[in-house]
């Protein structure tokens, strides 16, 4: 760790002893803390088996202890193609992890995966649209839109580029297009 005044930094993917995993890479982190508990923390990024591979996965580790210690169990989709992660909580502390994927017919797209645990364990994929570099929020406000999950990315055509905007109304299970 490193350590800087009153602040120790903590190596989040490491081995079950607490260790560098030699070779391994990541990159793109999000963080999100639970509203309700700020000791429960989950973090993801861009997960590289080794320095030499561009193929990344859905990465993640959690805390229980405000960041002391880190549990890194390895992927969310294990052997899925994922990139450009976005986590964030709700009001009632289930944390949300937006992800861009390539389809079978090699187009970008994006989907949701949601814990209610800390990160113990994840939903399966909710089709949430997307594209490259996407963007996703919960709506923690005590308003009408409370739980809403917000969701942008940006498309490029040659030097023109359009802004896409998708919404959850119903706390991740499905996206409106």
């Amino acid at each position: 760790p490193v350590v800087r005044g009153n602040h120790r930094s903590i190596q989040v993917n490491v081995d079950s002893a607490g260790l560098n995993i030699v070779g391994d890479a990541a990159n793109e982190p999000s963080i999100a803390i639970d509203p309700t508990d700020p000791n429960n923390i989950v973090i993801g990024w861009r997960q590289f088996d080794s320095v030499a591979s561009d193929f990344r996965q859905a990465g993640y580790g959690f805390s229980d202890d405000g960041g002391r210690t880190w549990t890194f169990p390895g992927v969310v989709d294990p052997g899925v193609f994922r990139s450009d992660p976005v986590l964030d909580a709700d009001l009632d502390g289930n944390v949300h992890y937006y992800s861009l994927t390539v389809t079978a017919q090699n187009d970008f797209t994006c989907q949701l995966f949601t814990t209610s645990d800390g990160g113990l364990n994840w939903s399966s994929a909710v089709p949430a649209f997307g594209g490259d570099k996407a963007w996703m929020t919960v709506d923690r406000t005590e308003t009408a839109g409370a739980g809403n999950i917000y969701a942008k990315w940006q498309t490029f055509f040659g030097c023109w580029g359009s802004s896409t905007f998708i919404r959850s109304t119903d706390a991740g299970e499905s996206f409106e297009n």
